[in-house]
């Protein structure tokens, strides 16, 4: 690893704990947990996020986390009988194995009711709280969104076009 990406994760780590943490407290734990993480990271690969396509993606995660908490709060507080839970599982349209499936695996429990299982190499197996009609077609759209973060065509290879919008 290069000194200029170490100091990258370093800095990006800080300011991670310094969020966490709420502002500069626990620094005596932050360091080492920091100077573990930034070592022991895998490298994300070649893939790399598109900012604007980053910025078009942020109003839907934060939307799907607070629509998220809302439904799963409703079901727990409303009498009556217990949701109809179903594992579903989705196979890989368009994102190439590497740091866009993790991210989906993860984006995916903040789509309300829902929870990662399992990652494959063939897709993701989902817990879903109460399945309805729309919702293999919400995963198959929340993985065309992660795509376009990493220049992913729709046939799953890494567009080479400059002119594409960003």
């Amino acid at each position: 690893m290069t000194p200029g990406r170490l100091a990258r994760r370093l800095l990006l780590l800080a300011l991670l704990w310094w969020a966490l943490s709420g502002g500069g407290s626990a620094w005596a734990w932050g360091v080492p947990v920091i100077l573990a993480a930034a070592l022991v990271m895998p490298r994300s690969g070649v893939a790399r996020l598109r900012p604007l396509a980053l910025l078009a993606f942020l109003p839907m995660a934060l939307w799907l986390a607070l629509r998220g908490g809302l439904q799963v709060a409703m079901l727990a507080c409303r009498p009556g009988p217990s949701p109809h839970s179903r594992v579903i599982d989705h196979s890989w349209h368009c994102l190439p194995e590497g740091p866009g499936r993790l991210l989906m695996a993860s984006l995916v429990n903040l789509i309300p009711g829902t929870l990662t299982l399992r990652l494959t190499p063939d897709g993701l197996q989902v817990h879903v709280l109460q399945m309805r009609a729309d919702t293999r077609l919400g995963l198959a759209r929340l993985e065309t969104r992660v795509a376009r973060l990493y220049a992913v065509s729709a046939a799953g290879n890494a567009s080479d076009e400059a002119g594409e919008a960003r």
